[in-house]
């Protein structure tokens, strides 16, 4: 089976280019190496938030897709645990690779506006 080496989409026999990406599409992927060796001792920053976990998971699937590591941080409660105060909405924390940032935004900025 065909493969996009852009997107990764897996096309039927037959197909020579991505419908997406407009590229030649080859008959193995390249495997996707993390930028370093260890991601246990990468550090990875704050990138951008978002208001849920679906819209993290939107950009965190493109960035996987560029070979950019990313982690999603935050919660999806909304409000106080007790009740009492004011209710906060709830914020999700896109996080890539300390130094993939500029890389990253260009690829988030084509699928979802930062919040």
């Amino acid at each position: 089976m065909p493969f996009c080496p852009r997107c990764r989409c897996e096309y039927i026999e037959g197909q020579t280019e991505c419908a997406d990406c407009s590229v030649t599409l080859v008959d193995e992927l390249p495997s996707v190496e993390p930028k370093t060796k260890d991601l246990d001792e990468a550090r990875f920053v704050a990138f951008r938030s978002y208001p849920s976990r679906m819209h993290a998971e939107m950009v965190q699937e493109a960035l996987a897709n560029e070979g950019i590591p990313s982690v999603i941080r935050g919660t999806e409660l909304f409000g106080t645990v007790t009740g009492i105060g004011t209710a906060v909405a709830p914020k999700m924390f896109l996080c890539v690779h300390e130094g993939e940032e500029a890389k990253a935004a260009q690829i988030a900025d084509g699928i979802i506006d930062p919040l």
